[in-house]
């Protein structure tokens, strides 16, 4: 087997790589086999999803969106991606208040390893989890949700008390945002750091140490034509 992660530098051990197409199928497979770890888009840059037993990739599960607009909830397939989910929440006039900055990771995925965005208001991706169903290691499916003695410890988990099938997140309003793209951004301007990092509702800094470059995303408009000398 040759399978690596997205960047190419890590790769991955396992002696096998299964693809369930259903649920019934997934728990019959974590149950038979005794080292199993669930691999999402493999987005990490390290071996976190790695084993020396068999890797299961949810990839050809069924993927039905399920939104409850009366709860402000969506259940989502483990497998589900940013890229596919978004659009339908915004078609249901929904959104998720806080996303990942790449569409095709999976939201399980992303749960499951901390992953955050960038903004001083807004918490990471796995705040917004509700509840999840996970398949452990006898092949049952266990369904936590928020207030259960065991749910904080099951969203970021590694992966490693089961294979998350479904999960479900809390939703806000549609709502838009523009994104300003600012150049030129001095050393010395982050020593107001605080505030930077607080203009937009979504805020990253990015340099290749010659040119610095600030990305705002802001629910109104930016209106200082010289924002921090850029």
């Amino acid at each position: 087997m040759s399978l690596t992660n997205w960047a190419g530098n890590t790769a991955f051990r396992a002696r096998d790589v299964h693809h369930p197409t259903s649920l019934d199928e997934l728990q019959s497979l974590v149950a038979a086999t005794p080292r199993v770890r669930a691999l999402g888009s493999a987005h990490s840059f390290n071996d976190v999803a790695d084993t020396t037993g068999d890797l299961v990739v949810l990839d050809r599960m069924p993927d039905a969106v399920e939104i409850d607009s009366a709860a402000a909830k969506v259940r989502v397939p483990a497998r589900t991606t940013y890229a596919r989910l978004a659009p339908l929440l915004h078609q249901a006039g929904f959104a998720l208040a806080n996303m990942a900055s790449l569409p095709h990771i999976s939201v399980a995925g992303s749960v499951a390893t901390g992953t955050h965005g960038s903004g001083d208001a807004i918490p990471s991706l796995a705040a917004a989890v509700s509840a999840l169903d996970l398949v452990t290691a006898d092949g049952s499916v266990l369904t936590l949700s928020r207030g259960d003695a065991d749910f904080p410890g099951a969203v970021v988990a590694l992966g490693a008390l089961g294979v998350v099938s479904t999960v479900t997140l809390d939703l806000v309003p549609a709502f838009e945002l523009r994104q300003y793209v600012r150049e030129g951004l001095t050393v010395d301007a982050l020593a107001d750091y605080d505030e930077i990092t607080a203009a937009g509702y979504s805020v990253s800094l990015f340099t290749d140490w010659r040119d610095t470059r600030v990305w705002l995303k802001r629910t109104t408009e930016l209106t200082t034509p010289d924002w921090y000398g850029t």
